[in-house]
């Protein structure tokens, strides 16, 4: 099987930012740093906004594009896709097990509950990009 290491990889580094960006809230709350005034906090928020649409769709399906491009073949396409979801959800689950065990009170089964679905969403998401990424090297390339 011709598959590509990279996408996963990039997708792991993006899975991780995305879990640190929907928790930022919460992590600039309850550090001893001070409680930031409203204004800093959305700008924080939607500064962390950007920076995850920047990785997912910048980073990770440029990445996607630049592989698909140097393939030979489309055969490894679907390997690399279905290993860049499970690594993407499987990087965010832990990043968010990790913050909401620091962060949030909330019985465990809630939080394994919240961050399945959540890991699931994230991992499904990047794949997608990943696919499309490889589709629109695919279509470059035949044009």
């Amino acid at each position: 099987m011709n598959w590509s290491p990279i996408p996963p990889a990039v997708a792991a580094v993006v899975a991780v930012a995305m879990a640190v960006n929907r928790r930022l809230a919460p992590i600039l709350l309850e550090t001893s740093i001070g409680v930031p005034s409203p204004r800093v906090l959305a700008a924080y928020t939607f500064g962390g906004r950007f920076v995850t649409f920047a990785l997912v769709y910048g980073l990770l399906f440029g990445v996607a594009v630049a592989v698909g491009r140097r393939r030979r073949s489309t055969e490894g396409d679907s390997a690399t896709v279905l290993a860049t979801g499970v690594v993407a959800a499987v990087a965010y689950l832990g990043a968010s097990a990790a913050l909401l065990f620091v962060l949030d009170p909330r019985p465990i089964l809630v939080n394994a509950v919240a961050g399945v679905g959540s890991a699931v969403g994230v991992g499904v998401q990047l794949a997608v990009v990943a696919f499309a990424g490889f589709a629109l090297a695919e279509r470059v390339s035949d044009v």
